[in-house]
């Protein structure tokens, strides 16, 4: 099944060019298939939160889903920061359906920029490929994984991303392609 990519507000094509690539190739030997690039499209205004100055996740989830072809999975990619209504965390990298269609992945806070650092477009890709593999890994139903290493483990920080790696370890590659 295709990944339709769709970029929401401001965030550079050449960028979310770079992160499909590499989540393609990580996601190679799952039933992903080819990552194709969408329309562009701008945000749904209700989905900022002026107080939390974040844009509410679960809102942009199901818009991208009622404003989409159903025929594949989408990934909407984005540059702003993220929250859930459904979680009591202040912040995520992203959010998915699981399983289901849709998937969204932020590049706010996997930019080293964000914390004080110099700018590196290479472990920015390298971060927003780990959450986008992730992130359609919940879309095809996969849980979270203890493993700290398998993309599929929680990442309630920059470091468990870095940590972890861009595939899914041997127990839940098995389990995607048990379904």
């Amino acid at each position: 099944m295709p990944v339709q990519v769709v970029r929401i507000g401001n965030i550079s094509e050449k960028v979310v060019k770079s992160i499909c690539k590499s989540a393609e190739k990580d996601m190679a030997e799952t039933p992903a298939g080819k990552f194709m690039l969408g329309p562009a499209l701008n945000f749904p205004p209700r989905a900022y939160n002026p107080s939390r100055k974040q844009y509410n996740s679960d809102l942009l989830l199901s818009w991208l889903y009622r404003n989409t072809d159903k025929k594949s999975k989408i990934l909407g990619l984005i540059n702003v920061d993220l929250y859930t209504e459904s979680r009591a965390l202040n912040f995520i990298f992203g959010q998915a359906q699981c399983p289901g269609k849709v998937a969204i992945v932020s590049i706010y806070r996997l930019n080293p920029i964000f914390y004080g650092e110099k700018s590196n477009l290479e472990l920015l890709i390298e971060r927003a490929t780990k959450e986008v593999v992730h992130e359609l890994g919940h879309t095809f139903g996969l849980k979270h994984c203890p493993n700290p290493e398998c993309v599929m483990s929680f990442s309630p920080s920059i470091l468990d991303v870095d940590k972890k790696s861009s595939t899914f370890c041997v127990v839940c590659r098995n389990k995607q392609h048990s379904k």
